[in-house]
């Protein structure tokens, strides 16, 4: 039996080929279309090639930051083309900057225009294709699931409108013949329960369908995982690499890094804020907070204070948007995130890193840990200024909004590691561009 081709590339595949766009487009352009006066046309093979990878390479960042890569059926064609452009645009300083630090000469301002005009046109037409491609052709999904299970996952609210066709298995081949009805419906995916004996697997797969367990399917493709899911068995199964003495220690010398350089290169930007909530609110300009961090220790996190004094003499509670005790200053300062670079003492002092989970409460958390008990594998990594679920879900506000972090967190606290936390960072200008939290 003929196996079934699906041609969706998933977000590597799409990196790759406008990475090699990216280079092609530069070494076309240095090689055939540019006067023998040009910088880049009198350097050897081994180095144009050097500069046309780390083209290709600041052009994928820009891209992250601006969101040209962002998979979402909203996206317009014009702004497609305008992300394009500009993520080639800023693609091309990298190059500039590598190569006045090697040559010690400019690249021509027409043969960087017609880099950056290629790159983004190439990229334009083979997203624009890619998303054409993915709206026309989803993943046709059989579910044999409980129905319970079932409707949770299609009420899911995500991309899954346009990526995924959910095909019924009322008939009776569904319930006999499964190999030849996935075969009349061209079933891409059968999603099955985890302890289901039954099935003939390998026919299904010899036969090109992909059969997946309910805990994959969330996790390959909504990227967050379920506590509904999470058991025993699973905690047993978690690779926690970064714990590896090597990697945790190039992860703590990149955040030592990252925060130094934070606090220096935002400390006018500090004085300025805390100028202005002494202004508008007097004193205190710092809070001081107690959190859960690593393995549960509490310890003290600082931020710049955005609330009004004395807001929670009745008790702590959760931050949600616009709420009534947040000043107008601190309004502004969190919709870019400017009260969150205190934390990068936290990260110096060895208590937070710069991506991981964001670190709750205690006083809030035994209301948490009681109706989530496997809250606390977030705490087997170090709390983060930032993180998976802040990226890719809104505040926590109630147990509902907590839960449904939690399926991020725990997806992080499994699959961590440098280019997730490149990502969630690359993602996290993105956010900052937006004005968004």
């Amino acid at each position: 039996m003929k196996k079934r081709e699906h041609w969706n590339l998933g977000k590597v595949g799409r990196l790759v080929v406008c990475q090699l766009l990216a280079m092609g487009a530069c070494l076309v352009i240095v090689l055939f279309y540019s006067p023998g006066s040009e910088t880049l046309v009198h350097v050897n093979r081994e180095r144009l090639f050097l500069y046309s990878a780390t083209f290709g390479l600041s052009f994928l960042l820009s891209g992250e930051v601006v969101g040209l890569f962002v998979n979402s059926k909203h996206n317009l064609v014009w702004k497609k083309f305008f992300l394009s452009f500009a993520s080639a645009t800023m693609g091309s300083v990298g190059l500039l900057i590598l190569v006045w630090t090697i040559e010690f000469d400019f690249i021509g301002r027409l043969a960087i225009f017609k880099m950056v005009t290629l790159t983004g046109l190439l990229s334009f037409i083979f997203l624009i294709f890619l998303e054409k491609l993915t709206l026309e052709n989803p993943w046709r999904v059989l579910p044999l699931l409980e129905k319970g299970k079932l409707m949770n996952l299609q009420k899911y609210k995500g991309l899954w409108d346009h990526e995924f066709q959910w095909v019924t298995n009322e008939s009776e081949d569904a319930k006999g013949d499964l190999l030849k009805f996935t075969a009349k419906e061209k079933v891409d995916v059968v999603l099955v329960e985890s302890n289901n004996s039954e099935m003939k697997v390998m026919t299904l797969l010899a036969s090109g369908v992909r059969v997946m367990g309910l805990l994959s399917f969330w996790e390959t493709f909504a990227q967050r995982i379920p506590h509904s899911e999470v058991d025993e068995s699973w905690l047993t199964k978690l690779d926690l690499r970064q714990h590896d003495p090597l990697l945790r220690r190039v992860k703590r010398l990149v955040d030592v890094i990252i925060s130094i350089l934070g606090l220096l290169i935002t400390f006018p930007i500090l004085v300025l804020s805390c100028v202005a909530i002494a202004v508008e609110s007097g004193f205190p300009l710092f809070y001081k907070q107690q959190r859960s961090g690593y393995l549960g220790q509490p310890y003290t996190l600082y931020k710049l204070r955005t609330m009004r004094n004395g807001s929670e003499k009745k008790g702590a509670r959760w931050a949600a948007l616009g709420d009534d005790r947040v000043t107008f200053v601190g309004r502004l300062l969190r919709r870019v995130r400017i009260d969150e670079l205190p934390q990068f003492w936290n990260v110096i002092k060895g208590e937070m890193s710069v991506v991981g989970p964001r670190p709750e409460r205690p006083e809030l958390e035994e209301k948490i840990v009681s109706k989530l008990p496997y809250w606390k594998c977030r705490y087997l990594l170090k709390p983060g200024i930032t993180g998976w679920a802040q990226i890719k879900y809104k505040y926590a506000s109630d147990f509902t909004s907590s839960e449904e972090k939690l399926a991020y967190d725990l997806y992080y606290v499994k699959n961590a590691s440098f280019f997730l936390d490149l990502e969630i960072m690359l993602s996290t200008l993105r956010s900052l561009m937006k004005g968004s939290r």
